[in-house]
């Protein structure tokens, strides 16, 4: 398996990636945006597989299942990022890996979901390549 650079969330993204986006306006643009840019080898196919996920924790929510039932799912998106990593690294890297982390780390309830949900959106809207 090839190699690849480990390309990480710069710091200066890091701090702005909190899923509030009446505090940090620049959420859906700027700071989507530069979590975009620092994942240049996590592939199309893979956000996809992600953002799925988050559709489908956000769909069952919206439709009234109790979020402390879907709450731990959510968080083992964490091993099913680093699983995905180990397996094809070379298809996904750190900064796509640190994205997942931070944003489930704040998802506490359904309308942080629901924020992460639109953030990974944008994020999938400026990584198209």
């Amino acid at each position: 398996m090839a190699k690849f650079p480990a390309n990480k969330l710069p710091e200066q993204i890091k701090k702005e990636l909190i899923l509030d986006y009446k505090k940090y306006p620049n959420l859906f643009d700027a700071t989507a945006r530069g979590v975009a840019a620092a994942c240049k080898v996590t592939t199309s196919s893979q956000m996809r597989n992600f953002y799925e996920y988050v559709l489908d924790y956000y769909d069952k929510s919206s439709r009234g299942a109790p979020f402390d039932e879907i709450l731990p799912f959510i968080k083992m998106l964490n091993s099913k990022v680093a699983y995905a990593k180990a397996r094809q690294g070379n298809k996904m890297d750190d900064a796509f890996v640190e994205m997942i982390e931070i944003c489930v780390a704040q998802v506490e309830n359904a309308d942080k979901l629901r924020v992460f949900k639109l953030f990974f959106e944008a994020v999938m809207g400026f990584a198209k390549r």
